[in-house]
C-alpha cells in the first residue's frame, strides 16, 4: 500500500503511514476523551427522508431531495440542550446521495432541489455549540453498485469513489472527531485497513467505528469484535444495549487484547414495518418518537453499564427536527437530569 501522508495537528511535516495509529491495546488519550463524552447523537437525514424508505436505493432523481426550511443549526441546538457532546451526520447513506457537493459526482445536494452544503452547515453548527462533529458513510450503495445486494463485494470503480469521497470529507474537515462506516463486510480486510488509515492520516485522533450491524450486535453485545468490522476503535452496538453486567473494554481479537469501548447506537423512531424487530432511523409520514421514558431508560442503562450512547434523531422533509420530537427530547433531558 502506498504511504499515506498529511499534516498532523500542530506538525509541519507530513504524517507518514508508519505513524498512523492502529486500534489501541490500552486506553489512549483519544479513547479516554471519547469515553468521557459518553453521550452523542446521530442524524439520519438524506434521500430516504423524502421517499419514506429507510432502505432507499437511489433510484429517484436527485431533485427529490428538497427540504423546504432547512435549519441544521436547530438540530445541534436541540442536541446541545439535551446534553449531547458529539454529533454524527449521515454524509452518505445507502441511496448514494451525498449531503455535500462531491467532485465529479451528480447525485448530491448540488444537483438537488436544495443546494445547501449540509455537511458544511453541520460542522459549523457543531463548532458554534461546542459539540464534536462526526460523519457516517455507508458502503452499501445500490445507486453506485447497480443493484441492491447486502453481501456482494464492491467493484473497483465504486471502491475508488469511496476513497475519493472519504478523502474529500476528511481533507476538508481535518481533525474530525468520529467516523462511522456501515456495511463494512462488503469490502475486503485490506480495503478496510486502507480506509482506516486514510481517515487517520487526516485525523489521527479520529474515533473510527466500523458498525457491526443489527443482528451481530444483538448476538455479541460488545463482548467480541466481528471480523468483518475490523479494524475499529470502538465496538458499535446497533439498536442494542450493553450487557447487564456492563461492558469490559478489554476485548480480544485474533489472540491479541485491545482496549475497545462500547457504543449503543439507538434509533428513536417507531418500528420499521419491513423489518419489525428494528426501529426506524429516518423520518417518514406518521413518524412518532418513542416515549421519553423509554429513551431516558436507554440513557441510564448505557451510563450504568460503561457504554457511550449514540442516540439517533430524525429531521423531517422541512429539514428540521419536528416540534413533537423536540418536545419529547426536552422531556428526556428533564428525566436524565433528575
Amino acid at each position: 500500500m502506498a504511504a499515506l501522508a498529511t499534516l498532523a495537528p500542530g506538525c509541519r511535516t507530513p504524517l507518514l503511514a508508519a505513524e498512523i495509529p492502529a486500534p489501541a491495546s490500552h486506553r489512549t488519550p483519544a479513547l479516554a476523551k471519547y469515553e468521557r463524552l459518553r453521550f452523542g447523537v446521530s442524524y439520519h437525514f438524506s434521500m430516504n427522508t423524502f421517499t419514506g424508505n429507510d432502505y432507499e436505493s437511489g433510484s429517484v432523481p436527485a431533485t427529490t431531495y428538497n427540504p423546504t426550511h432547512l435549519e441544521v443549526r436547530q438540530w445541534i441546538r436541540v442536541a446541545h440542550d439535551l446534553g449531547a457532546r458529539y454529533a454524527v451526520l449521515t454524509a452518505k447513506h445507502m441511496s448514494g446521495f451525498c449531503l455535500w457537493d462531491s467532485k465529479g459526482y451528480d447525485y448530491d445536494v448540488a444537483a438537488s432541489g436544495n443546494k445547501t452544503d449540509v455537511v458544511a452547515a453541520f460542522v459549523a453548527a457543531c463548532h458554534e455549540y461546542g459539540v464534536r462533529h462526526g460523519f457516517y458513510y455507508c458502503i452499501l450503495d445500490p445507486h453506485n453498485e447497480g443493484k441492491f445486494d447486502w453481501d456482494a463485494p464492491v467493484g473497483d470503480k465504486y471502491y475508488g469513489l469511496i476513497k475519493q469521497q472519504l478523502t474529500e470529507l476528511h481533507s476538508r474537515y481535518r481533525n474530525t472527531f468520529y467516523q462511522l462506516l456501515d456495511i463494512t463486510w462488503k469490502i475486503s480486510p485490506q480495503q478496510r485497513w486502507e480506509l482506516y488509515r486514510l481517515i487517520k492520516s487526516y485525523s489521527p485522533n479520529c474515533i473510527v467505528v466500523m458498525n457491526q450491524a443489527y443482528y451481530q450486535s444483538r448476538r455479541n453485545q460488545g463482548r467480541i469484535c466481528e471480523p468483518a468490522s475490523w479494524p475499529t476503535d470502538v465496538i458499535n452496538g446497533e439498536d442494542c444495549l450493553p450487557p447487564p453486567g456492563g461492558h469490559d473494554p478489554h476485548v480480544t481479537f485474533e489472540g491479541k487484547q485491545y482496549y475497545m469501548p462500547f457504543e449503543s447506537w439507538i434509533p428513536t423512531g417507531p418500528p420499521y414495518k419491513p423489518m419489525p424487530p428494528m426501529n426506524s432511523w429516518f423520518w417518514r409520514p406518521g413518524f412518532k418518537m418513542q416515549p421519553a421514558e423509554v429513551i431516558a431508560q436507554d440513557y441510564r442503562e448505557c451510563m450504568d453499564r460503561n457504554a457511550n450512547l449514540l442516540l439517533n434523531l430524525s429531521p423531517d422533509t422541512t429539514g428540521q427536527l419536528p416540534q413533537e420530537s423536540v418536545a419529547t427530547l426536552r422531556q428526556v433531558g428533564r428525566l436524565i437530569r433528575s
